[in-house]
């Protein structure tokens, strides 16, 4: 039998073709390209041409059409190389899209069927020019490769990042979309046609994906995470935190009224862990895990509030969530029913009227507490006067009135006069008013000057 050298073309328009292919190419009796459809096919036939102009060449691509599957097709095409090997003295050279040792299941067969008389050169394979448009190191990302038509079952096992390869028709597409449960969060990078001038790399929306992207023998998906479904996890949890209310002395200690305080805490780190995030979404992954790890932090408040009152007879935590669905569908009826609204002042208004009529409520100012911090009270307080046809103070009404205001207290100062504090809170009352006209909320802009001067204390100290 003679003996069969596979190499590879390399990913791109310019093929990349290990040098000890040419160092047999006077030996060579016949060149099989697996498939012509490859970007660097035509280059590399010109110059196998152009060192043996007589030499035989062929192509697998007649059979693509005839396979009842991609299993058949390919051991058909070890079969065929072997017979070829079998009946023609000299080499041959069988050259294969990317590099031989990457996704090419007809040489793995070769290597299965005839491994004495077959020599595999490795070659670039597709896969350098992925990581390097994605920007990742696929050791550090942890990243799975797969054949997309084997999503479906990798989806249910791991939570990724996945590439996808084989992606070259829209009926695959349209299965990897499908594979998701719950896909409204996912996107997908689509990368087509990578080292040629028609080279795409874009983000698609995951529900678009096989109605946007036109798949061709070149196209990959990257996976950057899926969504997981909550069910498990939050199970684990419930359990987790039952076990702890047996178990530790600390948690069988506690009661509602000695979590409060925690509750209080996590709640304000859950805050200072949103402030620390860029406006534009880019803030650094270190960010994103603490702001994820202090939301874990509140959930255990609620979770363990649940279990105490579980403890007591009177509700749980599958009474919690009925009861906030039940809600969350109750204040959206523009949702949930065939109910329009135009915009979001609409909606509120709506739900100033549903809590008075579904809920029972006699006041908006119902469900307020007054020991909210002042800042947050007063900004609550203009939104419910909205919301039963108070008009607020224009903009520029209530920069008059501030300034006004600001004048009287100057002249106030320093006389010890007892109207003093009921001018400086008539001072705030129109800020108020001024950042509701325009848009600002009063507790964000505060913290936010407060941490500059938080900042300048340090830059002092230093």
């Amino acid at each position: 039998m003679g003996r069969i050298v596979v190499a590879g073309l390399g990913p791109g328009e310019k093929p990349v073709i290990d040098d000890r292919v040419w160092a047999v190419i006077d030996e060579v009796a016949l060149v099989i390209f697996r498939t012509e459809i490859h970007p660097g096919v035509a280059a590399a036939r010109l110059e196998i041409i152009k060192r043996r102009p007589s030499i035989e060449i062929r192509s697998f691509d007649s059979l693509y059409e005839k396979a009842a599957s991609f299993e058949e097709l390919y051991r058909e095409m070890a079969e065929k190389i072997i017979e070829a090997a079998q009946a023609t003295p000299g080499v041959i050279l069988y050259m294969v899209p990317g590099s031989p040792l990457v996704a090419e299941k007809s040489v793995d067969l070769l290597r299965e069927y005839v491994p004495d008389s077959v020599e595999v050169l490795p070659g670039i394979s597709f896969l350098e020019l992925i990581w390097s448009a994605l920007g990742i190191d696929p050791f550090a990302s942890g990243v799975t490769m797969i054949d997309a038509t084997d999503f479906s079952h990798h989806a249910k096992l791991n939570r990724g990042p996945f590439l996808l390869t084989q992606v070259w028709s829209r009926q695959i597409l349209s299965d990897v979309k499908l594979s998701l449960v719950d896909p409204n969060a996912s996107t997908a990078v689509v990368l087509q046609r990578l080292g040629t001038s028609s080279e795409l790399v874009a983000e698609v929306v995951w529900d678009e994906l096989d109605r946007a992207v036109e798949p061709d023998h070149l196209t990959t998906i990257y996976v950057p995470r899926i969504p997981a479904v909550p069910g498990p996890a939050l199970v684990e949890l419930y359990d987790i935190i039952a076990r702890l209310r047996n178990e530790c002395p600390w948690d069988r200690e506690q009661t509602h009224q000695s979590l409060v305080t925690h509750l209080i805490e996590e709640s304000y780190e859950v805050v200072d862990a949103i402030e620390k995030l860029d406006g534009d979404g880019e803030a650094s992954a270190s960010l994103f895990e603490e702001f994820k790890g202090e939301l874990g932090d509140l959930l255990v408040q609620v979770y363990f509030h649940s279990n105490l009152a579980a403890e007591e007879g009177r509700f749980d935590l599958a009474d919690v969530a009925e009861t906030v669905v039940a809600k969350l569908i109750r204040r959206h009826p523009h949702v949930f029913t065939e109910l329009e609204v135009n915009s979001s002042a609409q909606v509120i208004s709506n739900w100033e009227k549903i809590k008075q009529t579904q809920e029972g409520r006699a006041s908006v100012l119902e469900g307020i507490p007054e020991s909210l911090p002042s800042l947050i009270l007063v900004s609550k307080l203009l939104r419910k006067a909205t919301a039963v046809g108070i008009e607020i103070p224009s903009a520029q009404s209530s920069m008059v009135a501030a300034s006004r205001t600001l004048e009287e207290l100057g002249e106030l100062i320093g006389t010890g006069a007892v109207e003093l504090s009921d001018e400086f809170g008539e001072l705030l009352w129109w800020i108020a008013n001024l950042a509701k006209a325009i848009g600002i909320d009063l507790e964000s802009a505060l913290r936010s000057k407060t941490k500059d001067f938080r900042e300048a204390i340090r830059a002092a100290e230093s």
